[in-house]
């Protein structure tokens, strides 16, 4: 009997055993089901905020094109002959276009262009008239009429400077579409001359014949 009583208490107690060992692992499996799948959240996590950083450069970088091509273009620049400054030649030329890209980043274009024409060429044909003394304020433009504003200071010269200084400006300034007067100002003020020559007291839709 005592021999029964043994065996059916060992019975009981290996059931037991087994019920907590099984207990015991189904949370562990559960678990490590749980860490899987925050692993792979986290990876898809990672990827998405991968692809948003590369759509976020891949915008970043056209719109830095688009800013580029919106603030440069090609224009045509008048610079003075030299061989007519040299002899006079009436049947010369006495402008000559050249083609050139102007960048306006920081300025409206229609000032960008007069300040490349102070700037000069590289071709050794033209050149600019422009006194070197001349600085410019500003350039703006309202109702197609483009106001160039320089300071009254520096502003020295012949007439053959006066003469084509306004002729470089406006000949280049009335490519443009947008522009078909070019009215000179000095100190933000309409004035009689520029260089005390030629009057300017009203804007120019051509270069002065």
């Amino acid at each position: 009997m005592k021999k029964y009583i043994a065996i059916f208490l060992s019975a009981i107690i290996l059931l037991s055993l087994t019920a907590c060992i099984s207990s015991e692992k189904a949370p562990k499996t559960i678990d490590k089901q749980k860490n899987e799948d925050e692993v792979i959240e986290e990876n898809q996590v990672e990827e998405d905020g991968k692809e948003v950083i590369d759509e976020k450069e891949e915008t970043t970088e056209e719109s830095k094109e688009t800013s580029e091509e919106v603030n440069e273009k090609e224009v045509t620049l008048y610079f003075v002959n030299k061989k007519y400054i040299e002899t006079g030649d009436e049947s010369l030329e006495k402008l000559i276009p050249e083609k050139r890209v102007v960048k306006y980043d920081e300025m409206p274009m229609e000032e960008a262009i007069v300040r490349e024409l102070m700037k000069g060429t590289e071709d050794d044909r033209i050149s600019t008239v422009i006194p070197s003394s001349i600085e410019l304020i500003d350039v703006k433009v309202s109702d197609k009429t483009a106001f160039v504003n320089f300071k009254k200071e520096g502003l020295n010269g012949g007439s053959l400077e006066e003469r084509f200084t306004l002729d470089q400006i406006i000949k280049s300034l009335i490519e443009l579409e947008n522009v078909d007067k070019v009215q000179f100002l000095i100190d933000g003020q309409k004035a009689e001359t520029l260089m005390g020559h030629l009057e300017i007291s009203e804007p120019f839709d051509n270069i002065i014949e």
